[in-house]
């Protein structure tokens, strides 16, 4: 069974990891920020039904990447509280 020293090195490992991880999310968010302002631009003016579903889909998967980051956060302070009280 592993010692109390060695869990909190291994959970403040995960935590380090899924900082990681969070900070790959927020720059995939930037690019989808960027992504998400240049088709506005270029298709302002646009009926076309493609265009406004790829629109509607980037929000979408924009709104669900900032969920799962929201998500990660608490997991990471969870984590971090249960490393301070074991």
């Amino acid at each position: 069974m592993p010692s109390v020293e060695e869990v909190k090195l291994h959970v403040a490992a995960s935590i380090q990891q899924a900082e990681a991880a969070s900070l790959g999310i927020r720059g995939v968010l930037e690019r989808l920020d960027e992504s998400l302002a240049r088709l506005h631009l270029t298709t302002v003016g646009s009926v076309h039904p493609s265009a406004a579903q790829a629109l509607v889909r980037l929000e979408a998967a924009r709104s669900q990447l900032l969920e799962a980051e929201t998500l990660m956060r608490g997991a990471i302070d969870a984590a971090d509280q249960y490393r301070a009280i074991i």
